[in-house]
């Protein structure tokens, strides 16, 4: 599945810092790593993007019978391209792992000129960086 997103934030991680203490004195180590989730927001154009994001949450889950599946049939590898200004790629983060975690599908108002965007959180294992040199 691949589509354009409006806007996405990069991933980023805690190390959890703890503070041991030795004799009248304390220190910091790194505690385990946690990869925070990342937000994408998209235009939902009617038979791409929305068609797109339903037909991967059925490998979530069937909603009519409400049956999971397991991990290994929904979380897959997901690449998201780093533009430059002029929209070039210069780079790939790649989320191993990665499923959706909350999907709004936005609102229809007919009153105002805004496009319907679908808005999405996405949990990941951990994250990498390809640079394009």
């Amino acid at each position: 599945m691949m589509f354009y997103a409006k806007s996405a934030t990069q991933p980023s991680f805690d190390n959890s810092p703890m503070e041991l203490h030795h004799g009248n004195s304390s220190f910091f180590v790194k505690g385990k790593t946690k990869w925070n989730p990342i937000n994408i927001k998209c235009y939902q154009f009617i038979g791409i993007t929305l068609l797109d994001f339903w037909t991967y949450m059925q490998q979530h889950q069937i909603t009519e019978t409400a049956t999971d599946f397991r991990a290994e049939t929904y979380k897959h590898d997901l690449r998201v391209s780093v533009l430059d200004p002029n929209e070039i790629p210069v780079g790939t983060w790649v989320l191993h792992g990665a499923f959706y975690d909350n999907v709004n599908f936005g609102d229809m108002d007919r009153g105002t000129d805004g496009i319907v965007e679908i808005d999405c959180t996405i949990r990941y294992d951990y994250a990498t960086y390809k640079p394009f040199f």
